[in-house]
């Protein structure tokens, strides 16, 4: 389901009404049409709440470039504004709700889209039968539309096992690096047992758990391969929906904050594998690079300091090592009244470079730092 509304606050009401009014698989909200239009393409909506009046392009005109990728999407328009409902029955809309929004309204709308969908009680949306593995911060699978699990392993060492072979997907693991990595110091015998439990161990988890992965066997080459099928891994989906983002950032902000919060953690972040750490940092700087380019931008717009804060507070719990953000986090919090937490910021940064690097606190941090302190006690000593 598509929401389009140049509002935050009526996307936020909206969606919060159709969680009431109906069990959903998902909601993509957009305050910008354009890219909703772009994404609309890649999601495939079977049903798009739009408002009329958005600034860029109208609701009427979202509606007509919506119809021509997602021909079989159910429309519904959200307005404050009565004149524009023939026009928009012409684009054979479903329904034509005014704001402000009323509970009983919502419910009628999706009673309406629900007989139109199936005829049925139940909800309309399809059951999202694909399987999910998430690997930012913490192993979980997901399942026929299920929430996330964190799987339950007969032992740690399969958990890792399992883990390593997904890290090398589609790609033949020997079984002698797999004895070298995971069973070191025991002889060859013992070890191609243990390793021979494990994998039974990984196929009785991932079978129970329903996911359709395949652990093959290759006795030419004395190694594993894990099939991955039509089972989607969440690092590999979020940098694919990073690639698509190619038009301009003010027309993918809203889309590229997104999925700057589906990264959730580190890759394998709770599980702290060594031989994880070269992706772990890949991932990470990949974040980093994406986070950045969206905060400065916010950065440069005042009315967005807010949403720039934000950004570089992650930014900095990410990497906690840039004194350059850390100044800029103490400058936003002195525009935007956050006085209380200058002072502790700058003295976790303190405590940070002088405890782990013992290094000192950049010259230019704590100039800006003892001036404001200066001015703050000044204005105390006065008021």
């Amino acid at each position: 389901m598509l929401l389009i509304d140049d509002e935050r606050l009526a996307l936020v009401q909206l969606e919060r009404m159709l969680s009431d009014a109906m069990e959903l698989t998902a909601i993509d909200s957009f305050q910008n049409p354009l890219l909703a239009v772009e994404q609309a393409a890649v999601l495939q909506p079977e049903v798009v709440f739009l408002d009329i009046h958005m600034p860029e392009i109208s609701g009427l005109q979202a509606a007509e470039m919506i119809q021509e990728v997602c021909p079989d999407a159910d429309i519904v328009f959200v307005t404050a504004h009565d004149e524009y409902a023939i026009r928009a029955f012409e684009l054979n809309a479903v329904d034509y709700v005014l704001k402000p929004l009323q509970k009983s309204r919502i419910q009628k709308t999706v009673e309406r889209l629900i007989r139109r969908r199936s005829g049925q009680i139940k909800p309309f949306v399809a059951v999202d039968r694909s399987q999910k593995i998430y690997c930012f911060k913490t192993l979980r699978f997901q399942s026929l539309g299920n929430s996330p699990e964190i799987p339950k392993w007969r032992t740690a060492k399969a958990q890792e096992l399992f883990l390593y072979l997904l890290h090398h997907r589609k790609q033949l693991v020997h079984k002698s690096t797999l004895l070298e990595v995971f069973f070191p110091e025991m002889d060859l015998k013992r070890a191609m047992t243990q390793l021979y439990t494990s994998i039974y161990q990984i196929r009785q988890c991932l079978q129970k758990m329903g996911m359709d992965l395949v652990i093959q066997n290759s006795s030419i080459q004395e190694g594993y391969i894990l099939d991955m099928g039509q089972v989607v891994l969440d690092t590999e989906k979020w940098e694919q929906e990073l690639d698509k983002l190619t038009v301009p950032l003010e027309l993918r902000k809203d889309k590229l904050l997104q999925l700057l919060g589906d990264y959730e953690g580190d890759y394998l972040q709770d599980h702290g594998y060594v031989w994880a750490e070269h992706e772990r940092e890949r991932l990470r700087q990949i974040w980093l690079s994406h986070a950045r380019y969206l905060a400065k931008y916010y950065f440069q717009h005042a009315e967005q300091h807010p949403e720039a804060l934000q950004l570089f507070e992650r930014i900095h719990i990410v990497d906690p090592y840039n004194e350059a953000e850390a100044l800029i986090v103490m400058k936003l919090y002195d525009e935007l009244g956050y006085y209380d937490k200058i002072t502790a910021h700058y003295g976790q940064m303190v405590q940070t470079l002088e405890t782990e690097l013992g290094l000192p606190v950049m010259e230019q941090l704590s100039g800006w730092y003892n001036q404001w302190l200066d001015i703050r006690i000044g204005k105390e000593r006065f008021s």
